[in-house]
């Protein structure tokens, strides 16, 4: 969230404001594009049929008379991190390499992936027949590289390529199911299921227009509900797969569901949705926001951590999004952050006990001077800066901020 966007009722909103963010996933509505002014009475009807409130930023457009109270930007979670905790207690998969020693065969295992869904949508288009070995090939290879480590996984998903969108977005949800499915001690026979499942999710998109998967601007009615048949369409190609079953078909079918009951293409509410659904449709919609599109910027890990849990209980379930939280940090990898130390820095891995002290790539010294090598600081070893003070993380960071991506340091 900017520092200058205001929490507005959907009863309170008037022509001329700049609606910046939804209280649930673009992705979800007629409003693919992120960020549009209100021209006239037909924006502030359908805005009042879909939302409960919304953000304008008043830079933009005209402000709210009567903002409504929101989280803090930083530290919302502080009081929580004595709540996420995996119940089923000692975590089935140690981390048993590092994310220096992991990355190229993630990297690799990526690859792979990304080429079998090249393949899929080649032989979709051409009339033939999708192959589920080659499938559960490049979804075995991630699964055994997130499970040995997957903070490896969660640095390579910063380099996303809005051009590549539709591929990239397969594979990097169907890694993040692998790594909150590992988190939660799914077997690996289950993993598998799970990923090829969400490797496939979108596979019914191939049966829509290209023009429409790409239009611009908002999406008609009819446009919308369209959309929306992707579901079906998947549900039916996927179902057709020799060697498919249905724990697999289950996962296309839920993935547009929501917990309150206002999902596709059922409608059904959370208790009615299947476990891997339930997982499939949050690691769409963090994927989606975390990714530049044609249509929307991606915002920051961090802000998108923040943006689910302000939709729990409504869009995706409690436990589920508090779990999902505890898997990939509150911190996620790939952060940039600025530390008390006054350095900057970007998060490298996790720490599975203390959430709050990742280990760090530290990028800028305190005067915000570049690092000729780039030092790694683990927090959870309570460093001290130069006043022999602990060295925290003071706030995280846009992707950008003093020219710093992700991407620039890739391992």
């Amino acid at each position: 969230m900017t520092r200058t966007e205001q929490k507005v009722s959907v009863g309170d909103l008037k022509v001329g404001m700049y609606v910046s963010r939804l209280d649930r996933p673009w992705l979800e509505t007629r409003f693919l594009f992120q960020g549009f002014h209100i021209t006239n009475s037909e924006d502030i009807r359908d805005l009042r049929e879909r939302c409960e409130y919304v953000y304008v930023d008043p830079e933009r457009g005209e402000a709210a008379a009567a903002p409504l109270k929101t989280l803090r930007r930083l530290g919302d979670f502080d009081k929580f991190t004595n709540v996420f905790r995996n119940k089923a207690g000692k975590d089935r998969y140690p981390v048993v390499t590092t994310v220096e020693e992991e990355i190229g065969a993630c990297r690799e295992s990526r690859q792979r992936a990304f080429d079998v869904i090249s393949t899929i949508l080649d032989d979709v288009r051409a009339g033939r027949k999708v192959k589920m070995q080659a499938v559960r090939e490049a979804v075995s290879g991630m699964v055994g590289s997130i499970i040995r480590n997957p903070d490896a996984f969660f640095w390579l998903t910063r380099l996303k390529d809005k051009d590549a969108y539709a591929y990239s977005h397969c594979v990097d949800a169907c890694g993040l199911a692998i790594a909150f499915g590992r988190y939660l001690g799914f077997s690996k026979a289950e993993l598998e299921d799970l990923a090829a499942g969400t490797l496939l999710f979108d596979i019914g998109k191939l049966q829509l227009p290209e023009s429409l998967l790409k239009k611009p601007g908002r999406l008609t009615d009819k446009e919308y509900a369209l959309i929306r048949r992707h579901v079906e369409f998947g549900v039916k190609m996927v179902g057709e797969i020799k060697g498919t079953n249905k724990d697999i078909v289950r996962v296309v079918l839920y993935h547009h569901e929501r917990h309150n009951g206002s999902g596709y293409p059922r409608g059904v509410p959370g208790h009615k949705i299947p476990v891997n659904g339930r997982i499939a449709a949050l690691v769409d919609c963090y994927d989606a926001i975390t990714s530049e599109r044609a249509y929307s910027n991606a915002v920051s890990p961090y802000e998108a951590i923040r943006m689910i849990y302000e939709w729990r209980d409504k869009d995706f379930q409690t436990d589920m999004v508090e779990q999902f939280i505890q898997c990939i940090g509150l911190y996620p990898t790939g952060t940039l952050v600025e530390l008390s130390s006054g350095e900057v820095g970007i998060v490298l891995a996790q720490n599975r006990v203390r959430r709050l002290r990742p280990k760090v790539m530290l990028v800028l010294d305190k005067n915000k001077i570049a690092y000729e090598f780039n030092p790694t600081l683990d927090l959870i070893q309570d460093p001290l800066d130069d006043n022999g003070n602990p060295v925290e993380i003071r706030r995280p960071l846009e992707p950008g901020t003093y020219g710093i991506h992700a991407r620039d340091f890739y391992l």
